[in-house]
């Protein structure tokens, strides 16, 4: 399986796999879409409080929270990434303690307590600004969407001293008009929707990813980016799947090209 990787990739003049998983994320600065979003929440992370980031799956949220967070001024923000979403409270308040390398053990009222002690000596010892991310949110328990409030009361409300982004699927929006979640709802200073990518935006993506692994930048002609977009709506991860199929395709028949005859067959 490797020799055919090998073969495939000397066949098209290529460094490596242009559709792998391991994506430098500064290379989407460039699409209009991830430039606006980006914005967005580096501004909220300088107003703080609570954002929301939903988009469909695999439309990009998880670059674009890699891009966030190296874009972060060191030294001024720490990112804490919190992935584990389908948990109970008691294991939610674990996870937390853990991701702020505190110790994971004891009730839940004395992590809330360690959690809360930790980022004030952040902010007034290291003038240090923590944002919590908490990945796959739309999974969340509404328990523990509650408690989230909670955590960012401190001293009696009048400081904001930790920020949190939200970041899952579209449902999420749903969720916050339920109305034991309205506290929580009307603490969201911004909410960023990520878009499917639009034509232009594909082909460029698309272009992109193949200049970075030494590829023809037209290795897909345009009928067969056309064909591309349209079978992936937009959709970053769906895009990568049809276009290295496509590719493996286009080897086999030994094109020169990838035509849209490789992409539409793929849709049976």
């Amino acid at each position: 399986m490797a020799g055919h990787l090998a073969d495939m990739l000397s066949y098209f003049s290529m460094d490596a796999d242009p559709f792998a998983r391991d994506l430098d994320p500064s290379r989407l600065l460039h699409l209009p879409g991830i430039e606006d979003s980006l914005s967005s929440l580096s501004f909220f992370c300088e107003r703080r409080g609570i954002a929301v980031l939903v988009g469909k799956s695999g439309s990009g949220k998880s670059c674009l929270l890699r891009l966030l967070a190296s874009a972060l001024p060191v030294g001024l923000y720490k990112p804490v990434y919190l992935g584990h979403s389908t948990v109970s409270l008691s294991e939610f308040y674990g996870h937390l303690a853990s991701a702020f390398t505190l110790q994971p053990r004891g009730r839940r009222a004395s992590l809330f307590r360690a959690v809360q002690d930790h980022v004030l000596a952040l902010n007034r010892s290291n003038k240090v600004h923590p944002i919590l991310i908490i990945d796959e949110a739309h999974c969340l328990s509404n328990d523990i969407l509650i408690e989230l409030r909670q955590l960012l009361n401190f001293q009696y409300d009048s400081e904001t001293c930790m920020s949190i982004l939200l970041c899952g699927q579209e449902d999420l929006l749903s969720r916050l008009k339920l109305s034991l979640l309205e506290s929580l709802a009307n603490s969201v200073t911004t909410t960023v929707v990520m878009k499917p990518l639009t034509g232009d935006e594909t082909a460029s993506y698309l272009e992109e990813r193949l200049k970075h692994v030494g590829a023809r930048p037209d290795l897909f002609n345009p009928p067969a980016v056309r064909a591309l977009h349209n079978a992936s709506h937009g959709i970053m991860r769906t895009i990568n799947a049809l276009a290295s199929a496509a590719l493996v395709k286009a080897w086999r028949a030994k094109s020169e090209v990838v035509e849209s005859d490789f992409i539409t067959t793929l849709m049976g």
